[in-house]
């Protein structure tokens, strides 16, 4: 491998370069260069860089990656304030990119109770009872993330809440985000009863025996409660969204495609520390948080004042990118658990269904029409395979729209083989989540029937196809953690022994190396950052975490137990594990 850029052997022109991009006093090494700010040495470092894809070491000078290469030849570079991490033999990444979530201040780490990976419905209640002891009289209890696949597949009921909040009302929105779980109190309040209709693609689910309704509600129906909940206030979403950065970073997330909550964005920019990149999708008909249509001017008018505010603090000029509106997000179908998602043939457990859509295709394809008309990349939330046959179809009566960036389908549960091609051919970006794909063997299978299982989850064919391929964990709907993330992409194994243990489908699994790109610089060449981060390469801004062990090799299950020591933000420390 070569030594780039610091090598003894550097010409000239390149020493006076870093010279002058370092400074007037910069303090020389003894191979007689400047001296980097930080170097790291004996490392197993994965750059996702094709240049040089492994490293033992590099360095960063003025908050970017200054020279790769071999231990000795960094540790040459050092002067005498040049900070030294010896990794010692520890495997080292740049800094995670999650393509597609939703961390804000409501996020169930910060606010209510958070059920996520808990299947013992007892539990839940336990948990739910110990919130309530903590809320002031009269506030409502928000919750996330239950799962009743992980357990026994039957929904909760409103009685099950009733029993330990009788005169408090709740909510709990399930994990993947398309239904909610209220108790009486909730319902009556919102004067939700079974003649309540729904919004399109929405159910008041109901007790086929007592006509009653049970507490859960499907898609839409979700607003008939939400929207009664009172905000939380500006300083609580702002402290709440400070601290969901922090978490981040201690998974090693460094850059996020986010989808919601953009003022608060800003404000962290302007008036705190913000250590994460944000690249940001602005939701747009978003039936389930009840947000209206919003035209293109208005985005567009949204997105230049929100550039113009970021890059007026000056922060961007010490520490690279980070925040801009750089597409726009659509829905069109819901989710495959509560068969709403939009599929080609029925289901194979409601004959005669086949899901009903959120946004029909011809609306869709109107929308992504007006919005790429405008310059504006679409991400379209699209489970089911007819789902993202008709964003694929929306794109392509599109084609003639020249956008910025890539326009993108987020999710893709179920795709039909005849349209994997169609991702190549029309430059869609296939943005997944792996979670999602071993958090739904319990019930796919029983949703689609066996042999419709080879459609879902298709990371291996999307590769294979030259397709790009982003990971993300769309969380709240599934683990934030990175590392979680890319051992289901590479394994495709229950965490909860479904599917016997085995793995589903394998022969759609990723190599390490191949997750790894999805969740770094595959998610940064998707925005106007590609050369300046998702890679450990000479030049780009430094960011990067060091893990707590090796990347076994071969892969094997030892690769779960790993977990992020330190998280650095151009080249500055934001995690450390130790502290």
């Amino acid at each position: 491998m070569k030594f780039q850029l610091f090598a003894k052997s550097v010409a000239a022109a390149s020493v006076l370069m870093i010279a002058a991009c370092s400074g007037a006093d910069t303090e020389q090494s003894e191979a007689g260069l400047v001296a980097p700010d930080l170097i790291v040495i004996n490392a197993d470092a994965y750059t996702s860089d094709p240049g040089a894809p492994r490293v033992e070491a590099f360095a960063v000078t003025d908050r970017k990656f200054s020279a790769i290469g071999s231990t000795a030849e960094i540790s040459s570079l050092a002067g005498e304030n040049t900070r030294v991490i010896d990794a010692a033999g520890r495997s080292v990444t740049p800094g995670f990119i999650d393509a597609h979530s939703h961390v804000n201040g409501n996020s169930p780490y910060v606010a209510g109770v958070d059920l996520a990976y808990i299947g013992d419905k007892q539990e839940w209640l336990r948990m739910i009872a110990e919130a309530d002891k903590r809320l002031p009289e009269g506030e409502w209890l928000i919750g996330a993330s239950w799962d009743h696949t992980l357990s026994d597949s039957i929904f909760p009921t409103k009685q099950m809440l009733d029993e330990v909040l009788p005169d408090r009302p709740a909510i709990l929105t399930h994990i993947d985000g398309h239904y909610a779980w209220a108790n009486s109190k909730a319902l009556e309040m919102a004067g939700v009863t079974p003649e309540t209709e729904a919004p399109p693609g929405g159910e008041v689910v109901l007790d086929p025996e007592t006509g009653e309704t049970t507490g859960i509600l499907l898609e839409g129906a979700q607003t008939l409660v939400k929207r009664i909940v009172p905000d939380r206030s500006d300083t609580q979403r702002q402290e709440g969204l400070a601290e969901m950065y922090r978490y981040a970073n201690g998974f090693g997330i460094t850059g996020l495609h986010q989808m919601g909550g953009i003022d608060d964005y800003v404000h962290l920019v302007e008036n705190g520390d913000p250590t994460m990149r944000i690249w940001y999708g602005f939701m747009n008909r978003g039936i389930i948080d009840n947000r209206g249509s919003v035209s293109p001017e208005e985005i567009l008018a949204k997105q230049a004042d929100v550039a113009e505010r970021v890059i007026a603090t000056g922060k961007e000029a010490d520490e690279g990118p980070l925040l801009r509106i750089g597409y726009v997000k659509l829905i069109n179908d819901g989710v495959l658990s509560a068969h709403t998602a939009v599929l080609t043939e029925d289901y194979a457990d409601r004959k005669g269904w086949k899901g009903e859509y959120i946004t029909p295709a011809d609306e869709l394809a109107a929308e992504v029409e007006a919005l790429t008309a405008a310059g504006l990349p679409v991400a379209i939330h699209s489970i089911g395979d007819e789902a993202v046959k008709a964003s694929l179809d929306a794109f392509e009566a599109a084609l003639d729209n020249p956008v910025p960036y890539p326009n993108r389908i987020e999710h893709i549960e179920m795709v039909h083989t005849d349209d994997v091609a169609r991702f190549k051919e029309l430059g869609v970006v296939a943005s997944m989540q792996p979670n999602h794909a071993t958090n739904s063997i319990a019930y796919v299978p029983i949703r689609v029937g066996a042999y419709r299982t080879m459609r879902t989850y298709t990371w291996r064919s999307m590769l294979e196809a030259g397709v790009p391929l982003v990971y993300g964990a769309d969380y709240a709907t599934s683990p934030l953690n990175p590392l979680i993330q890319i051992a289901d992409a590479v394994f495709r194994i229950s965490p909860f022994g479904f599917n016997d243990g085995k793995p589903f489908h394998p022969e759609q699994a990723v190599t390490f190396e191949e997750a790894l790109t999805a969740y770094t610089q595959a998610g940064a060449s998707i925005t106007p950052w590609a050369d300046e981060i998702g890679s450990i390469t000479v030049g780009k801004w430094a960011d990067f975490v060091v893990l707590d062990g090796t990347v076994p090799a071969p892969m094997d299950e030892s690769f779960r137990d790993l977990a992020v020591d330190l998280t650095y933000f151009a080249g500055r420390e934001v995690y450390n594990k130790s502290d």
